[in-house]
C-alpha cells in the first residue's frame, strides 16, 4: 500500500507548519535523524527518508549563528526529502521554516517524544508498505497457531472453521484472506466488510459474533501452518509418517504445509487441533514420534 504524507499527517495527527508538494509518496519505512547532515556530512546520505528533528538536532541548531544555520538548512533541503518532522512540539527556528518554504518541502511538528514516535512510525510504515497478496481460504487460530485452510470451494473449509469456532477456537476471516509480510512474518487479516462473517453453503451468511460471542473472532494472525483440503483419492500418495515436510511460498516466506485428504466420516476438526498441536511439540523438541518408534524398535532388538 502507498503511504502519501498527507496519510501520515492524519494517521498521526501532526501539525502542518510548511505545506508541501501534493501527494508526496513515503517509498521506505526507514527514519533518519539528520545530526550529521545538520553538521555538513553528506556521505551515504538518505534523503528518501522521512527525516525527524529531536531535540539534540533542534539544540544543535540552536546553538548554530544565524547565518551558519541558514547555510546549513538551505543545503539541507536541497536535497528532495520526503518530509522533515519535528518532535516534542519544539518551536522551530526562523531559517528552518523559510528553508522548507523556499524548496516546498513538508515541514511538520509532533508533540510526541522522539524515539516513542520513531517507534511507532516505523512499525506504521513498516506494516502499510509490507508487501501483500489474497488468497482464497479460512484462516483460524488453533490453540495460539494460525492455520490457514485452503482447498476447491465447497470442500468444507467454512463448515470445518464453524466446528472449530464450536470447540472453543477463534476465526481471523473467511473465504478471503489477506496477507502481508512484515520482518519474515506473514499476517493474515480479513477484508473489512466481511470481518466476523462466514458463509455456510445451505445456510447463508452468519454473524460468528452474534452468536459465538466478540472472543471467537480476531483482528489478525500470524500464519504458522497450511492445511490443504483435497478430495480423497485411493490411489493418493497421502503422508503416513510425518518425516517429509511440505512448504508453500507466500510472498517469500516458506510456511510449513500439510495436505488432509477428504472423504465422509473423517473429523477435520479434530484433525486440525492435532495439526496445531503437533506444530507447537515440533517448535519445543527435536525429537519426532518415528525416532521414538525407532529407538524402541532398538530397545526390542537390543
Amino acid at each position: 500500500m502507498e503511504v502519501t504524507v498527507e496519510k501520515l499527517i492524519k494517521d498521526f495527527d501532526l501539525e502542518v507548519l510548511v505545506k508541501g508538494e501534493v501527494n508526496k509518496i513515503i517509498s521506505v519505512s526507514d527514519i533518519n535523524r539528520p545530526g550529521l547532515q545538520l553538521a555538513g556530512f553528506y556521505n551515504y546520505f538518505a534523503p528518501e527518508r522521512i527525516q525527524v528533528v529531536g531535540k539534540a538536532e533542534w539544540s544543535f541548531l540552536d546553538d548554530m549563528g544565524i547565518e551558519i544555520r541558514k547555510k546549513r538548512l538551505n543545503k539541507f533541503f536541497s536535497f528532495d526529502s520526503t518530509c522533515l518532522i519535528i518532535t516534542r512540539d519544539l518551536e522551530p527556528h526562523k531559517e528552518l521554516v523559510s528553508a522548507a518554504e523556499k524548496s516546498k518541502s513538508w515541514l511538520l511538528r509532533s508533540n510526541m517524544v522522539t524515539t516513542q514516535f520513531m517507534s511507532k512510525c516505523t512499525m506504521y510504515l513498516a506494516d502499510k508498505m509490507a508487501p501483500e497478496t489474497r488468497l482464497h481460504g479460512v484462516l483460524v487460530d488453533v490453540y495460539g497457531i494460525g492455520i490457514l485452510i485452503t482447498g476447491e470451494s465447497g470442500i468444507g473449509k467454512s463448515e470445518t472453521a464453524l466446528e472449530l469456532i464450536k470447540r472453543g477456537h477463534r476465526i481471523v476471516t473467511d473465504d478471503a484472506v489477506e496477507i502481508r509480510a512484515i520482518d519474515g512474518e506473514l499476517i493474515g487479516t480479513s477484508p473489512e466488510i466481511t470481518f466476523g462473517m462466514l458463509e455456510v453453503r445451505g445456510m447463508g451468511i452468519i454473524d460468528i459474533t452474534a452468536l459465538y460471542g466478540l472472543s471467537s473472532v480476531i483482528p489478525s494472525k500470524d500464519i504458522k501452518l497450511i492445511i490443504h483440503f483435497e478430495h480423497w483419492k485411493d490411489d493418493g500418495d497421502y503422508e503416513r509418517l510425518g518425516t517429509n515436510a511440505d512448504y508453500q511460498d507466500i510472498l517469500g516466506v516458506d510456511v510449513r504445509k500439510l495436505i488432509v485428504p477428504i472423504r465422509p466420516g473423517r473429523n477435520i476438526a479434530v484433525i486440525i487441533e492435532a495439526a496445531a498441536a503437533n506444530y507447537r511439540y515440533s517448535l519445543m523438541s527435536d525429537v519426532t514420534p518415528v525416532d521414538i518408534i525407532e529407538s524402541r524398535m532398538n530397545k526390542m532388538n537390543g
